[in-house]
């Protein structure tokens, strides 16, 4: 099948497609620490000191004897596992082909798992450089709080699998971990019904946006982005002089100085990274949401890309 529209009735039993054969296998390298994700886990009564029981907190237990947080006697505790056994069922009947890309749990709690849509109906091309672009699905849940729990559907580049995430232009359904949201398995493969309808659509606006940075940037232009578009600090909605210093590395080492060069320059550097962090997932946000807010401010019209017409960098 080429695109997500294509399921008519979610009831209908689905036709025969290969399970995400990684979702439960055991050797998936976890990027983000070095706890098992699927650890049994459960929500404990917490005591004073003199063994009676403390009735405004619990804790956040794993198997392990890791202790992730105290919450109150409304959160609601989701498994890891269960919420990828929810989606996975969805990806299954999705009839698209899903490969995984990678694993994140942090000591910490949060956990993410990402797939790539291997579909070519799910693949567009960006103006001038041809780069094909491809839709990623996240799973995303947390036991320290940091984090609401749900689904997430954003973009990668697939000569180098640089993943892009984004705001502005990706989409999901995600829910607090409350006793309002006993039904959150249901919650999900309802939005995802309805989601997957925007899918095609929502790759088309992106690639579009991809394609109004295909132009040269000197210095003065870097100056810009930097102050307006990708400013330095701390926190989701800036970069840090670290990280930048790291993308402007990568931006020269490649060759390619157009704006589309620095955005896959940022994205390489910050999904490749030897261990991630929720920080590197949050500065790939501030890079690609930023330049190509400034691809649109700044586009005048058609640009040939004279890097990137006869070679791809990655």
């Amino acid at each position: 099948m080429n695109n997500l529209e294509v399921v008519p009735n979610w009831s209908l039993e689905p036709k025969q497609v290969t399970e995400p054969e990684v979702v439960t296998e055991p050797s998936i390298k976890n990027w983000g620490g070095n706890k098992d994700p699927f650890m049994d886990i459960e929500k404990v009564n917490n005591y004073f000191p003199d063994g009676t029981i403390n009735p405004m907190t619990y804790s956040i237990l794993g198997e392990d004897g890791t202790q992730f947080k105290d919450v109150t006697s409304n959160y609601l505790l989701v498994s890891n596992k269960d919420i990828v056994d929810v989606v996975t069922e969805v990806m299954v009947k999705s009839m698209i082909e899903w490969k995984h890309e990678k694993r994140f749990f942090s000591n910490a709690g949060s956990f993410r798992d990402i797939y790539y849509a291997n579909d070519t109906g799910l693949e567009k091309s960006v103006a001038q450089v041809g780069d094909l672009i491809g839709m990623v699905l996240e799973i995303t849940n947390s036991y320290n709080g940091t984090s609401r729990a749900g689904i997430q559907v954003y973009f990668q580049r697939l000569i180098c699998e640089n993943g892009m995430t984004s705001n502005t232009y990706g989409f999901g359904h995600s829910f607090t971990h409350t006793a309002q949201n006993l039904n959150w398995d249901e919650q999900i493969i309802q939005a995802t019904a309805l989601l997957r309808n925007q899918s095609e659509h929502r790759l088309g606006k992106f690639v579009e946006a991809c394609g109004k940075l295909q132009k040269p940037i000197d210095n003065t232009e870097i100056k810009l982005i930097r102050e307006k578009y990708i400013p330095k600090g701390t926190g989701k909605n800036y970069l840090p002089g670290t990280q930048f210093g790291q993308l402007m590395d990568k931006y020269y080492e490649d060759g390619d100085f157009t704006a589309w060069g620095l955005l896959n320059a940022g994205t390489n550097v910050l999904w490749h990274a030897d261990k991630l962090t929720n920080a590197s997932f949050d500065n790939n946000t501030v890079v690609v949401d930023g330049l190509l807010k400034y691809g649109r401010d700044t586009y005048d019209g058609e640009i040939v890309n004279p890097n990137q017409t006869d070679i791809f960098q990655s």
